[in-house]
């Protein structure tokens, strides 16, 4: 029975190890295609970069020009509220031509 019983425990031990090397290989399949996302993410972030980032006006550039595209929208859109429904275009001539 002592033989018997080794044999079964070395069974049960093959069964773990061949477990084990399926999780294995089930892990590094998982880790390679994380890794793929990965990469294609953040070539997808080098990408945007360029277009995220203008060097070319400074900070104060920068808020002067977004300062004057919201005037600019708030003056076009008290000209489109023919209603009177915009507060901050009460009395500036909405509908007025």
């Amino acid at each position: 029975t002592d033989i018997s019983g080794k044999e079964m425990k070395m069974e049960l031990d093959k069964e773990d190890v061949q477990t084990t090397e399926n999780k294995l290989v089930e892990g590094k399949q998982d880790l390679q295609t994380a890794q793929d996302l990965l990469d294609g993410a953040l070539k997808r972030l080098e990408d945007l970069v360029p277009t995220c980032i203008d060097t070319t006006m400074s900070f104060e550039e920068r808020v002067a020009k977004r300062e004057q595209e919201m005037e600019a929208l708030k003056k076009a859109l008290c000209i489109l509220d023919t209603d009177g429904v915009e507060a901050d275009c009460q009395g500036q001539g909405q509908g007025q031509q």
